[in-house]
């Protein structure tokens, strides 16, 4: 049965990162100011920045340092975080303490207080090191668990136990990647890990099937404590849970403060939204219900010239062993179908 809401909730901002996979990880000076602005007056515990380690001209948010980050936000008022991907630094032939210390190059505790670790679930004993030397670097540490809703209850355990042995985390997220859970199976899984891990649970929803907003309710009254959302819904594929629609739900927004929300969501992401078309589709939602990557939805989308039927005909096509990690190759025979 689900339980009651926590009453230390805290809420992650992540528009300016999950946002970036639309716009290259830049956003104009105008939109950042509102949106520091707009933040500073929600019951929002933290930002999330953007990326970190990817190259420059993946755009400005997408390699993210102290520096940018006390000129981009200097007037933010909560806390700030970045994200790196783990396989940035398992898949690097340098020694660990050494690709990481690439990757988070110009990172130092401060106005940046979290680092967040994007790993797929198969890859937490490898992130034990990982979270152990970003912490002794001072950084409170976020793992957020990748694609765990399409693990084999085997793996399931696996990881569990894994994660037994990390002692460097704060924040253990279940990421929704495929936005292929419905809330029986979140709260489900924030049960089980929250049951047995010693320290807080989040949860990161994605909108595929429709469920973000739910989903994201249930796993806080399963026992989550943190739960991400962005602004007018925006993130990769069909986006994630929408900050106007979770924070007067669970964060007790006065109504002024909702609706000078809503004025900045009209104003800023209404117009990104008609231009990149984030948001639920016939074909977003056959890939949820599928673990199809939906990078591969967002880029079939990207020219507008495949309807919604003929991209769930190329995806229907893909191996089981190719929907779960989205490929250029895989991409680009999607691609050829499309004028064959």
């Amino acid at each position: 049965m689900l339980g009651t809401i926590p009453d230390e909730l805290n809420f992650l901002e992540c528009t300016l990162r999950d946002g970036g996979y639309y716009t290259g990880w830049d956003f104009s000076p105008g939109l950042v100011s509102d949106y520091v602005a707009t933040i500073n007056a929600l019951p929002v515990r933290m930002v999330e920045l953007g990326l970190a380690g990817k190259p420059e001209s993946s755009g400005y948010f997408a390699s993210m340092t102290t520096s940018k980050a006390e000129e981009a936000a200097a007037d933010l008022l909560v806390e700030a975080c970045v994200m790196i991907d783990a396989k940035d630094v398992l898949a690097s032939e340098l020694p660990l303490p050494i690709a990481l210390a690439r990757l988070t190059e110009g990172l130092r505790p401060g106005r940046i207080t979290t680092i967040r670790v994007a790993a797929h679930y198969s890859k937490v004993a490898a992130c034990r090191n990982v979270c152990a030397e970003l912490s002794q670097r001072s950084f409170r540490v976020f793992l957020n668990l990748m694609q765990i809703d399409a693990a084999a209850p085997a793996q399931v355990e696996v990881c569990l136990n894994e994660l037994e042995r990390i002692d460097n985390l704060d924040v253990l997220y279940i990421a929704d990647s495929f936005g292929s859970m419905k809330p029986s199976r979140v709260q489900e899984l924030i049960g089980r890990f929250a049951g047995r891990l010693g320290y807080d649970i989040g949860f990161h929803g994605h909108d595929n099937r429709g469920y973000a907003l739910i989903n994201s309710v249930a796993a806080a009254m399963a026992g989550a404590t943190w739960i991400d959302c962005t602004m007018g819904g925006m993130g990769r594929g069909a986006g994630n849970t929408a900050s106007e629609q979770i924070l007067p739900v669970l964060g007790h927004l006065d109504v002024s403060v909702e609706q000078a929300l809503l004025r900045h969501v009209l104003r800023h992401f209404d117009p990104l939204r008609k231009r990149h078309g984030w948001g639920i589709s016939a074909a977003y939602q056959f890939a949820g219900s599928n673990f199809i990557h939906p990078s591969y939805v967002q880029k079939l989308r990207e020219d507008g010239a495949l309807s919604d039927a003929a991209i769930i005909d190329r995806l229907s096509k893909l191996r089981a062993n190719e929907r779960v990690s989205f490929a250029d190759e895989n991409l680009s025979q999607l691609m050829a179908q499309k004028i064959a």
